[in-house]
C-alpha cells in the first residue's frame, strides 16, 4: 500500500507526520512525505519543486493573504487565511499514484480548490487534526471563542466583523460534506470532542488516535548518561521547558513558569530551555540559573534532553496533543502542566507528574516542588508503541475503503 503524507513544511525534530511514515515503513507500507518546502534532507521525503510558477502563485498568494488579514487583533498570534491559489499537486505522480493520502498541517499550502482535486481522486483522504485549522474560519486555536460551533461571523481575531472569516468556514464545510472519501484523525479526545461539535464536521465521522513517538529513541537512558553527553551539570536539579516558536509565544505559557520558579525554594536548581536562543532578559527575571540549548535539530538529541532532566513542565494554555509530554514520558521524566485541553490526557497527578489549576502559578509552583519531593519513577508506555498506533491507523484505512 502506498500512502502519502502531505504537509506544508518540515521541522529538524519532532515532526508528527515524518514519524508516523517512518513508522508505517517499518511496519512494511510504502510511505512518504510531500512537503511545500522543507530545508533538510530525509529519505523517503520530497518537496514541491520551486519553478517560476509557483514561486509566482506562492508570492501572490502571500499578498492576498496578507491583506486579507488587515485588522487582526494584537492576540491573533495563529491565524491564516485560505490561500486563494494554492498549489496544485493532484497531478503529481507520487500523489497520483498513491493509494491513501493523509493532509497534515497544510495551511499556506492548499486551498480548497487543490484539496477538491485530490479528494476527487477518489481515494482515502484522512485530515489529521494537529490543531483546530481545518475546522475553523481561519484560527489555529479558539480558546475561549465557540465561534466554530456556528458560522464563525463574529470572529475575535479581528477588530471588526470579516465576512472573509465566515466563508472560509462555509467553504471547509463545502468541500467535506461533498466528499465522503474525506475523514478525520484526532490526536487527543479533546481536539475530536470539539471537532464533533464544530459547524464544519458535525456530520463528519472522527476518529482518534495518539501521535506517535519512537521508542527506540525515547526510552530511559540515564541521567549520568544523558547530562555527559549534552555537558550539563551531574550535580543540579534539572527543570526544562521547550519553546521552538520562541520565549515570547505565549500560548506556551513561560510566563507561568517564570513566575512559578521565583516562588518555589530548593537547592541546586538548573533551568534548561531548549528551542529557543540564549535570551538576557530571561536570565534577570529568574533566581535560579538558567541554561539555553538552542534549537534542536534532532530526535536524539531531544531525547538526551529528555533523560537528563529531573521534571519538564509544560505550562502551555492550550496543546492538541502535547508530543513533547509523551517524549518526556517515555524517557521517564515526570511532568508539571496545567489541567487544560489535551494535557490531561497524558499529565496524570500522582502517576505521570501533576495538573495544576489552569492559570493558578501558586498551584504550578506546588506541582514543581512536589515532583521533585517524590521523585517518582515512572513505567507509562501502555498504548503508545509505534506499532500498535500504525494498526489503528491501517483499521481505519480499510473501514474507509470498505465504506
Amino acid at each position: 500500500m502506498k500512502i502519502v503524507h502531505i504537509q506544508t513544511s518540515m521541522t529538524p525534530a519532532g515532526n508528527a507526520a515524518y514519524r508516523l511514515s517512518t513508522a508505517m515503513r517499518a511496519c512494511g507500507f510504502d510511505s512518504y512525505v510531500f512537503n511545500l518546502s522543507c530545508k533538510i534532507k530525509k529519505e523517503h521525503v520530497y518537496n514541491q519543486r520551486k519553478g517560476v510558477i509557483s514561486v509566482l502563485t506562492r508570492a501572490i498568494d502571500k499578498l492576498i493573504c496578507n491583506h486579507r488579514k488587515r485588522g487582526k487583533t494584537k492576540t491573533s498570534l495563529f491565524y491564516n487565511a485560505l490561500p486563494l491559489i494554492g498549489t496544485d499537486i493532484a497531478k503529481n505522480p507520487l500523489i497520483y499514484t498513491a493509494d491513501v493520502i493523509y493532509l497534515h498541517w497544510v495551511a499556506k499550502f492548499l486551498s480548497v480548490d487543490n484539496v477538491e482535486k485530490i479528494a476527487s481522486l477518489g481515494k482515502p483522504v484522512i485530515v489529521f487534526l494537529h490543531d483546530m485549522w481545518a475546522f475553523t474560519g481561519g484560527c489555529h486555536y479558539s480558546f475561549d471563542c465557540y465561534e466554530f460551533t456556528h458560522n464563525c461571523i463574529n470572529c475575535n481575531m479581528f477588530k471588526l466583523s470579516n465576512p472573509m472569516v465566515e466563508e472560509h468556514l462555509k467553504q471547509k464545510k463545502r468541500l467535506y460534506e461533498k466528499y465522503p472519501n474525506i475523514c478525520f484523525i484526532s490526536p487527543s479526545k479533546w481536539m475530536t470532542n470539539l471537532a464533533c461539535n464544530s459547524y464544519a464536521l458535525r456530520n463528519k465521522l472522527i476518529y482518534t488516535i495518539p501521535n506517535l513517538v519512537d521508542e527506540t529513541i525515547f526510552k530511559p537512558l540515564g541521567k549520568e548518561y544523558a547530562r555527559k553527553l549534552l555537558k550539563l551539570p551531574k550535580d543540579k536539579v534539572i527543570i526544562t521547558f521547550g519553546c521552538q516558536a520562541g520565549l515570547n509565544n505565549p500560548y506556551k505559557g513561560w510566563q507561568f513558569l517564570e513566575n512559578a520558579i521565583n516562588k518555589i525554594s530548593y537547592n541546586n536548581i538548573l533551568i534548561v530551555i531548549f528551542g529557543s536562543n540564549y535570551n538576557q532578559e530571561t536570565v534577570d527575571k529568574v533566581k535560579y540559573p538558567i541554561h539555553f540549548l538552542g534549537p534542536i535539530y534532532d530526535e536524539t538529541t531531544l531525547s538526551l534532553i529528555c533523560n537528563a532532566a529531573d521534571l519538564f513542565v509544560t505550562p502551555s494554555l492550550c496543546e492538541s496533543f502535547s508530543l513533547v509530554s509523551l517524549e518526556n514520558i517515555l524517557c521517564g521524566t515526570p511532568v508539571v502542566g496545567f489541567d487544560t485541553t489535551a494535557i490531561p490526557e497524558l499529565v496524570k497527578t500522582g502517576e505521570t507528574g501533576y495538573l495544576a489549576k489552569f492559570k493558578d502559578v501558586d498551584d504550578l509552583a506546588k506541582g514543581i516542588e512536589t515532583v521533585l519531593k517524590l521523585k517518582p519513577k515512572l513505567t507509562y508506555r501502555d498504548g503508545y508503541s509505534s506499532k500498535s498506533i500504525v494498526d489503528r491507523h491501517l483499521d481505519i484505512i480499510n473501514q474507509i475503503k470498505e465504506s
